[in-house]
């Protein structure tokens, strides 16, 4: 009889948009080996994840424990059976399959506690942007800090501007923790290389938009960059995920291009340069992730 190998490796995700993240499992199906564990979170009330859409995953919901995101992390520390975590937001997708057996080697230094694939700019922190961690480390960190991921600010006061407060965005504290604990993080960016492919905003804009209108989101991206980025990337993921998938339920975005491109044509001939030269790169990455997903995978 065969050695029954354990996986080593669970990937967890949270979600709020059941389209984005079909096409975040997919990529994940493809991009690790074929025993690694998908966890995907549903953060969200109504109706619940269809699990046929994401065959091989587990859906967890919401419960007393297990409040919204940030609890989900940190839940998702505790309760691994493997000895790596991955936690890869819905909106990065991984299309090289290669990636894994490069990170994989980092994570055997014994003063590694996890291996960040696309790191923050302002702060020495993995976010949860693409950080595969080894659990046993984490759930130590989390023993002495069990805030964990949770977002949290500092020096605030309400006589003072906003500028005067020190701003944590979610896992940047416990990144800190893993530093203080006396382990490493090894900072990257794979997706500067175009092994990762990353949206923005995707998340809050639809939200926004449900809740404004078609044509106060869109005078919003007018003057408001994060959500600008957000309309372009729902726009393009729209196009992909439906091309992609040509069953089952469409990808939810009800607004259309035009009012966009309305309220895209101001500004310096600075910002039409950024717009543009952002809008190239997510129609790329969205043929990535396309080509990557389509393309028959190697025997």
């Amino acid at each position: 009889m065969g050695r029954i190998v354990n996986p080593e490796l669970t990937v967890f995700t949270a979600t709020v948009f059941p389209d984005v993240a079909r096409l975040w499992h997919g990529c994940i199906r493809r991009a690790f080996p074929a025993d690694t564990r998908i966890e995907i979170f549903h953060d969200a009330a109504g109706e619940p994840l269809l699990p046929e859409l994401y065959p091989g995953a587990a859906i967890l919901a919401r419960n007393p424990t297990r409040r919204d995101h940030h609890d989900a992390y940190n839940d998702a520390i505790r309760r691994a059976e493997t000895p790596f975590v991955a936690i890869i937001d819905t909106d990065v997708f991984w299309v090289a399959p290669d990636l894994w057996s490069r990170v994989r080697p980092l994570l055997d230094a014994p003063d590694v506690a996890a291996v960040s694939c696309i790191s923050r700019s302002r702060r020495r922190s993995h976010g949860t942007y693409a950080v595969i961690a080894k659990a046993e480390v984490y759930r130590k960190v989390l023993d002495r800090f069990p805030d964990g991921f949770y977002p949290a600010a500092e020096y605030i006061d309400e006589r003072d501007p906003m500028e005067g407060s020190r701003w944590f965005d979610t896992g940047d504290r416990m990144t800190q923790a893993v530093f203080d604990s006396g382990h490493r993080v090894e900072l990257l960016n794979f997706d500067k290389a175009g092994d990762l492919v990353r949206f923005y905003g995707v998340t809050l804009t639809r939200r926004g938009g449900d809740a404004i209108g078609e044509r106060a989101l869109a005078h919003t991206c007018g003057y408001n960059k994060y959500f600008w980025r957000g309309y372009v990337c729902n726009l393009v993921m729209q196009r992909l995920h439906d091309r992609v998938f040509d069953e089952g339920p469409r990808y939810y975005f009800p607004f259309g291009a035009w009012p966009l491109i309305e309220n895209s044509l101001t500004g310096s001939p600075e910002a039409l340069t950024w717009r543009l030269d952002f809008l190239r790169r997510m129609l790329d990455g969205a043929n990535k992730i396309e080509n990557f997903l389509l393309t028959p995978a190697r025997s």
